[in-house]
């Protein structure tokens, strides 16, 4: 899990230096809007609703019964996420059912094997506001992770870390538009370690 870790930060420093570019447009454009206090939704407390799709990305080793290569494949698939979370203004909680998506592996089997991952899990989220209707999320959690690929014997489950980044977008008082960035890893009962990371975007209906 600590290697796991380490990987997923390194892959979030990386993801931060990106969304910083488009902060710094936000945050030029927030200030430059009125600071009402009725438009100021990004610390408004209660529950909400997340429903959101997008792609995903697999790093997978080719390690099996059939092949014994380590590190050698990327596959990439459709991908969607729901989740219900619970503000407290700046920070909040978070439970969130997330499928990555069925990708195949081009291993030189006909047909070609696949590879999918889905995870349940619960996250801190912790918000930055960068302007009347805007601000920043992180994302940090534990998740319930089942590994499936073809070219194992049955799925296998792993408790392990996961993390996000995700700018939101405040379109009134009750919805909003997120864009994000999760990942976490899998792992597979014979063959080796995935880790995923996922592009979304979606809609957050907050009560």
């Amino acid at each position: 899990m600590s290697t796991t870790l380490v990987y997923l930060v390194s892959r979030l420093g990386a993801h931060l230096r990106s969304l910083a570019l488009g902060v710094a447009g936000l945050s030029l454009a927030g200030a430059a809007a009125a600071q009402s206090p009725s438009t100021w939704y990004s610390e408004r407390p209660g529950p909400y609703l997340l429903f959101a799709a997008g792609g995903s990305q697999y790093e997978f080793d080719c390690r099996s019964a059939y092949y014994y290569n380590d590190d050698c494949a990327y596959g990439r698939a459709g991908a969607g996420k729901v989740g219900l979370g619970l503000r407290f203004g700046r920070i909040g909680v978070e439970g969130t059912w997330t499928d990555y998506g069925r990708a195949r592996i081009d291993n030189g089997r006909t047909p070609r094997d696949s590879l999918r991952m889905q995870a349940l899990g619960v996250n801190a989220v912790f918000s930055i506001p960068f302007g009347p209707a805007s601000e920043g999320l992180l994302r940090v959690g534990l998740a319930d992770v089942r590994h499936s690929r073809s070219d194992d014997v049955g799925a296998q489950r792993l408790f392990t870390a996961a993390v996000g980044l995700a700018m939101l977008l405040h379109l009134g008082p009750s919805a909003a538009l997120e864009i994000g960035w999760d990942a976490t890893s899998g792992e597979g009962r014979n063959t080796g370690t995935t880790v995923a990371g996922l592009l979304t975007a979606g809609l957050r209906l907050s009560f």
